[in-house]
């Protein structure tokens, strides 16, 4: 994976592989490597063309083909943002128009073109403006999106030894009779425009074994997380703001937390 996404791919056309109405085309790295791989590892050697993944035709009917594809689409986020300058899809008009017909989920015939699907933030889970209005305690029965502004930007090495920077869940108000598990996600809002999952790191884990006294009993306690390291990894430190992704996995059906926020904590 190291050499089909970063040593053999000096350019556009070595990942995505060359227009296909210029002549001599060539695949590329991709393509012809851990996309195609796994089309024929999941295939059915046993039935003549290799249904269903195995085989172009058929390949839609498997469920996997969608986490297949995703996957693929997530490798050529990663592709262009090692080099956002010189990684890039391609430009060509040909490709650019290029379309394909599908059915979608109502049976209905749709056509879809190369240049609408380049644009990452078309799938973004949802823009700043949506998730600054943000009402406490907020309730953790799904997924929850906090902006929170940062106490500072683009600090020196020499302030981050003397504090480090640490997000906070107060107030976490759960039912201790069931065991909880909340999982804690930090995403580059990028001063306010528009912000995708691609984008996000694994802060932590907030859980909770359970406590069994026969009723139902709330319990308050409360997570805080190292995010430094974090937002040098994101390329995020001159970010005003950042994206806190709260995700509910078990137990939090009648969990809440009365605030989120970022504060400097002085390194003792």
């Amino acid at each position: 994976m190291f050499s089909q996404l970063v040593t053999n791919v000096t350019d556009t056309d070595s990942f995505f592989g060359t227009d296909p109405n210029a002549g001599n085309t060539i695949v590329g790295t991709i393509e012809r490597g851990a996309h195609i791989s796994m089309h024929a590892w999941v295939g059915n050697p046993r039935m003549p063309n290799r249904e269903d993944m195995g085989n172009f035709y058929s390949a839609g009917y498997d469920p996997l083909f969608y986490s297949h594809h995703s996957n693929v689409d997530r490798m050529w986020k990663i592709w262009k943002d090692l080099n956002p300058k010189g990684h890039r899809e391609p430009t060509s008009e040909d490709w650019l128009n290029a379309s394909y017909v599908f059915y979608d989920e109502n049976e209905e015939l749709v056509r879809v073109y190369n240049k609408d699907c380049v644009d990452i933030g078309k799938m973004s889970v949802g823009t700043v403006k949506k998730v600054k209005d943000v009402k406490y305690p907020v309730k953790l029965d799904q997924t929850v999106k906090v902006l929170v502004k940062r106490p500072a930007t683009n600090r020196s090495e020499d302030e981050k030894e003397k504090a480090k920077e640490m997000l906070f869940l107060n107030g976490i108000t759960f039912n201790c009779e069931v065991f909880l598990k909340l999982d804690v996600l930090v995403n580059d809002a990028d001063d306010g425009v528009e912000t995708t999952a691609t984008s996000s790191e694994f802060a932590g884990t907030f859980s909770q074994v359970p406590h069994k006294h026969g009723d139902k009993m709330l319990m308050t306690s409360g997570a805080a997380f190292g995010i430094t390291e974090l937002l040098e990894d994101m390329e995020a430190e001159g970010d005003e703001y950042v994206l806190v992704t709260l995700v509910p996995r078990v137990g939090t059906d009648d969990a809440t937390v009365s605030e989120i926020k970022i504060q400097l904590v002085p390194v003792v």
